[in-house]
């Protein structure tokens, strides 16, 4: 027999009230358990109603150990997916939006919800999606609803890009985050969606061109290649050959590498009730 004391053995022989009456194997594991029973029910006699044992202890203490250990990955899960919530901008007129509240007006914005819920469900063949089409029409919605769907189980940021070339510029200020780590955020997370890609304002250079901005969003798209994002525009893409100047060509190249388009068509439901 297997001399090694096990907590429940050990328990029961430094208690008054508790005895060990032997050993069964388990049929499960196949090592030794021992048989605990009430003292005072075993002086009288009553053997069977003095037995306390109903399961091997060292299937007891695995079963709790791998409870322990799943529910420590799932905490180490949880940080991870909330270590880029910070990065994450939500904006507030789109706070309650989903997939089951986007309504679509005609044949193209019906086709956008089926290819971003197959987007969703890992069933598209393409890694991108790019939105594009007039302002609202729906494309920040169901960008948005696809990142609240990925975001639990997989890591994921959504910003608008004006807003991203704000938090950038912010830390040439000092501040606790550097652009180093909010690049790095956004190359490590699984799923990356910029919405309103153009729609960044930034001081145009001597040629005209938006120099910096350019730089920014093509080491961002560059950093993405082979993963999943979606990108959003209200903007042709003359517009932003244009805006992006130079850089213009391998910026959308980029964009557009292994990508699903997706155009809207419509009036801008923000415009309802206006003659």
């Amino acid at each position: 027999m297997n001399k090694f004391k096990d907590i429940a053995e050990v328990y029961a022989e430094s208690s008054m009230k508790f005895i060990i009456m032997g050993y069964e194997k388990c049929e499960v594991c196949n090592r030794d358990y021992p048989i605990i029973a009430d003292r005072n029910q075993v002086n009288e006699g009553n053997v069977d109603d003095a037995i306390k044992t109903k399961e091997c202890f060292h299937c007891l203490r695995d079963k709790e150990d791998n409870e322990f250990r799943k529910e420590a990955i799932k905490q180490m899960k949880r940080r991870e997916l909330r270590k880029y919530d910070k990065y994450s901008i939500i904006p507030y007129d789109l706070q309650d939006a989903s997939l089951d509240s986007y309504i679509p007006e005609n044949e193209t914005q019906k086709q956008a919800l089926e290819d971003v819920k197959k987007y969703i469900e890992g069933n598209s063949d393409k890694k991108t999606l790019f939105l594009q089409g007039d302002t609202g029409l729906g494309k920040s919605h169901l960008s948005l609803s696809a990142y609240k769907e990925i975001s639990q189980n997989e890591p994921a940021i959504y910003i608008d890009v004006p807003e991203l070339m704000n938090m950038i510029r912010s830390t040439y200020n000092g501040g606790r985050t550097t652009q180093d780590e909010i690049m790095t955020a956004l190359q490590e997370v699984e799923l990356l969606v910029l919405d309103d890609i153009g729609a960044e304002y930034v001081k145009p250079d001597a040629n005209g061109f938006e120099s910096w901005a350019a730089d920014i969003l093509f080491q961002i798209s560059n950093a993405r290649q082979g993963k999943r994002n979606i990108y959003t525009t209200n903007f042709p893409s003359k517009y932003l050959s244009k805006k992006y100047g130079m850089m213009s060509k391998r910026i959308i190249s980029r964009l557009m590498n292994n990508a699903k388009i997706i155009k809207f068509d419509g009036k801008d439901y923000r415009l309802k009730g206006l003659e």
